[in-house]
């Protein structure tokens, strides 16, 4: 009966935006009025993970990557491992998107929502348009993609490009994320988004201490310049968590005794151009006595915004899922 309700709220949500909806009016004034933390350095110096037993982190990646989390999360779970003994949970764009829905143990519904959305994946092209069509959303694009350093320089640079492109109103985006993370309560104290400032170029960690609905936080993370967004939190315009120095931020769970992270590896398959090298990361977090497990998932040629990919990923993540569920059961029981 909750599924059947949740399908209406969908169709309901993809009807009320094509007839002219924009979602709530009050969703700009939410987010500017919230009191939000200081920026976190690179690397943190007060861990999430310190005294923690297990972390889970997880990467970006576009719709591909949400079904691919998706799928791969459910095929662990029908081999017999869960995700829910993280204490700690990371999410980065599609990562913050699945992290909420960990989070707040509706893996499954967000599962039948995708699932739906792959059925019909005109419907959510119609809802979250994803096309860099005009001529200020391809120079943001370009902008990220010619990259070729993490100075904070250029992280501004393309914020600032990010906050000149004439996207759609990210009042779509925050309306379905709503309907995704079932509300725009924090889901658990346990869950922690990441964005990027655009106008400074610093990390933004945000919690349910950030006093910000969640589904503006996600909202936020996803924000990819060129795409969607920038996203008000507080006082501060934010990108995509992933134009940063860190795609993956596994530094913020340093200190657990064990992480998970999945993350798309590959320089071939990230948003940007700036350097990101994850197997010096994951040394830095066992330095500091953390147990990582990388689970690499580089798809290949795919098209990361496309919602036609939608099915295709949900069943290569399951199929990933039930290659590694051996190797992801040994570490995260251990």
């Amino acid at each position: 009966m909750l599924a059947i309700r949740r399908r209406e709220l969908v169709l309901g949500t993809v009807a009320t935006f094509l007839m002219g909806g924009c979602g709530s009016a009050q969703t700009a004034t939410d987010a500017r009025s919230a009191q939000v933390h200081a920026a976190t350095a690179i690397p943190t110096t007060a861990p999430l993970g310190q005294g923690k037993d297990r972390a889970l982190v997880l990467g970006g990646g576009g719709e591909y990557f949400i079904a691919w989390l998706l799928g791969f999360a459910r095929g662990l779970h029908s081999a017999g491992v869960s995700y829910d003994l993280a204490e700690v949970i990371v999410g980065t764009s599609a990562g913050a998107v699945v992290g909420t829905a960990i989070a707040a143990d509706h893996l499954g519904l967000l599962r039948g929502d995708l699932d739906f959305f792959g059925l019909f994946p005109k419907l959510l092209a119609d809802l979250v348009p994803t096309r860099a069509e005009n001529p200020s959303q391809v120079r943001a694009r370009h902008v990220a993609e010619a990259a070729h350093d993490a100075s904070l320089t250029t992280i501004q640079g393309i914020g600032r490009a990010a906050m000149a492109a004439h996207d759609p109103s990210v009042r779509n985006l925050e309306l379905m994320i709503d309907i995704l993370s079932l509300g725009r309560s924090w889901p658990s104290p346990r869950f922690h988004a990441t964005t990027t400032d655009c106008y400074t170029g610093e990390r933004i960690v945000l919690s349910q201490a950030s006093n910000v609905p969640v589904s503006h936080a996600v909202c936020a993370s996803v924000s990819l310049p060129g795409v969607f967004g920038p996203t008000w939190i507080g006082d501060r315009l934010c990108m995509d968590g992933a134009m940063c120095q860190t795609s993956t931020h596994v530094d913020l769970v340093a200190g657990a005794k064990r992480a998970l992270v999945v993350a798309l590896t590959d320089p071939a398959e990230r948003f940007s151009g700036i350097p990101n090298d994850i197997d010096q990361e994951l040394h830095d977090v066992e330095s500091a006595g953390t147990k990582t497990l990388l689970i690499a998932a580089d798809p290949g040629k795919v098209h990361l915004l496309a919602a036609a990919e939608i099915e295709p990923a949900l069943r290569a993540g399951h199929d990933r899922a039930m290659r590694e569920a051996a190797r992801v059961k040994a570490f995260w029981a251990s």
